[in-house]
């Protein structure tokens, strides 16, 4: 029997503009190659690319009545992914924007509108109901940091879903809050997902080996590290761990890359496989993303690279 799954977290307007090298004069217009919109945050990410692997599950997040809440709303509803999407009036939506080149990390600039109030009370009971349950995007979401995402986590587990978090970058560089928060909530964590600059931020160590180690002491289940094009490292239970590397590919879009592989794991231990299994799955998925063009960038099973 397929397992459900439910998405908590950051749908909103990403804009990605590639390459940028270097922000343009005062007064200056520089041509770039490419600028893509599209419906996202971290949340939407997951949901399309699990829409694409034809893996049923409700989406869970809010937008506002403007331009940009109107677009969004209209297109996860053209993909039957609206049902659950909460739309505030009066409220400006979240828009991020990527700024992608050759040779560096990719850098956002960020407005949260309406996810700034965006609190538990607006986040449906019914939300942490499933049997797979991810939250993402907890930066994103300045409502629901702190006690908000605990309560949900809490809820959830209590019910008997497997929980995942994924936090996404501090955007206090993790000189704030942040850490204290992240491992005050991995206590009701099963499977936590960052990516290596943020494991390492979070505990101090140099190698993401190490992180790992240091990470699954913090929580009950599974410690999955993305390497990006590395693949990844994971730890669980029972002193259980897997490195997986990653198909070799041509990249073309990485914003949202650690999002699919989410969904490749969610997608895939739904269908009843073992954990192993399920990252192996994910890597193909994020692998495949990323070398795919931004208008074009979900795949279904069969299109999946081979390991």
């Amino acid at each position: 029997m397929t397992q459900t799954i439910h998405v908590i977290g950051n749908v909103q307007l990403d804009v990605l503009a590639s390459p940028v090298t270097a922000l343009p004069s005062p007064g200056g217009d520089t041509i770039i190659d490419q600028i893509d919109v599209r419906t996202a945050g971290a949340a939407g990410n997951v949901s399309r690319a699990l829409h694409a692997l034809g893996a049923q599950h409700r989406l869970f997040g809010a937008v506002g009545d403007d331009d940009a809440g109107r677009w969004v709303a209209a297109h996860l509803h053209q993909l039957g992914l609206g049902q659950d999407l909460h739309v505030v009036p009066g409220e400006a939506t979240g828009i991020s924007i990527a700024l992608e080149a050759p040779d560096r990390e990719r850098a956002f600039l960020t407005a949260h509108g309406v996810l700034n109030g965006y609190t538990r009370r607006d986040v449906p009971d019914e939300a942490c109901h499933a049997d797979l349950v991810l939250f993402t995007g907890y930066f994103s979401l300045p409502g629901l940091r702190g006690e908000g995402t605990k309560e949900l986590l809490r809820e959830a587990a209590e019910s008997g879903a497997t929980t995942f978090f994924d936090t996404g970058w501090d955007p206090g560089e993790w000189a704030g809050e942040g850490v204290k928060e992240i491992l005050d909530l991995l206590p009701q964590v099963h499977v936590f997902l960052p990516n290596e600059p943020e494991a390492l931020a979070l505990t101090g160590e140099s190698t993401a080996e190490a992180a790992l180690a240091a990470l699954v002491k913090e929580g009950p289940g599974w410690v999955v590290v993305k390497l990006g094009e590395r693949g990844l490292l994971a730890g669980g239970p029972d002193g259980q761990n897997i490195r997986i590397p990653a198909p070799k590919v041509d990249p073309l879009d990485t914003t949202g890359a650690g999002d699919s592989l989410a969904a490749g794991v969610l997608a895939e231990l739904a269908r009843g496989a073992d954990m192993r299994d399920a990252l192996g799955t994910g890597i193909r998925v994020a692998s495949t993303v990323v070398g795919r063009p931004s208008r074009n960038r979900y795949p279904g099973w069969e299109e999946l690279l081979p390991t």
